[in-house]
């Protein structure tokens, strides 16, 4: 089912599937909701129990693509998570989420503790980063961010290509324009279990651990040999893992 919601002016688009314990699921940076059944992690998900809540962030998919940076803040992205569990009469859920996704659900965890069960994140850090990278990769176009994902990980589906094509370049522009700030604070002392995994060469590594460390009950998985895109890809490593950490 696909459905809509509103925090403040921003409309925020979501899917859900499946039925049993809740799962909100975020993307990465100029992805969508679709991409989780594309990439294989919706199917089992769902097969195993899980209602999926797959969300849009803003700035991408079917959401509100503002161009202003301020409305890209940790409060926006963690009020839009919190606007679509009250559209679907959810008090708490699970969440998930890669590297911007996994941001926002740290943002998110920090911000609602009480409305979080258990906490995955990939490829992310509540730490302070500097979106650089991100800035240089867009500011000559759309497709040069599609080259950068095909060199880290190989050539991408042409219906992966088409989604990424369909974002506003301004909106993602806005989207990285400022640094993220350090989070960690609001996080001390998070009494909820915590699946980290990060890419041996994903460069967010160390801090990934870090994090992982400072946490009372996390848990990190590393992945030999991936970087910050095929650590995303490798379900074969990951659901093993994500699974029965869900389940147990």
């Amino acid at each position: 089912m696909e459905a809509t919601t509103t925090n403040g002016d921003v409309i925020i688009r979501y899917r859900t599937l499946g039925e049993g314990k809740p799962l909100v699921m975020l993307h990465g940076f100029t992805d969508s909701s679709e991409s989780w059944a594309e990439m294989g992690y919706a199917a089992p998900l769902a097969a195993a129990g899980h209602r999926l809540i797959l969300i849009d962030a803003r700035g991408h998919g079917g959401s509100s693509r503002p161009q202003d940076p301020a409305a890209y803040s940790a409060w926006h992205r963690a009020g839009d998570v919190a606007a679509v569990l009250d559209a679907v009469g959810l008090e708490r859920a699970d969440l998930f989420g890669y590297s911007m996704g996994g941001w926002s659900a740290l943002t998110f965890a920090g911000t609602f503790p009480n409305r979080v069960g258990r906490l995955i994140v990939g490829g992310a850090h509540p730490f302070g980063q500097s979106m650089a990278f991100y800035r240089e990769a867009v500011a000559p176009g759309i497709s040069n961010w599609i080259a950068i994902l095909e060199h880290l990980g190989g050539p991408l589906s042409d219906a992966w290509k088409a989604r990424i094509l369909a974002n506003d370049l301004a909106a993602l522009q806005a989207a990285v324009a400022e640094d993220r700030p350090d989070i960690s604070a609001t996080l001390a002392g998070l009494e909820r279990l915590c699946l980290f995994y990060v890419g041996t060469e994903d460069s967010l590594r160390a801090q990934i651990r870090r994090c992982a460390q400072l946490l009372p009950q996390a848990e990190i998985l590393e992945l030999p040999g991936c970087n910050h895109l095929t650590a995303l890809l490798r379900t074969d490593l990951v659901l093993p893992r994500l699974l029965p950490f869900l389940s147990d």
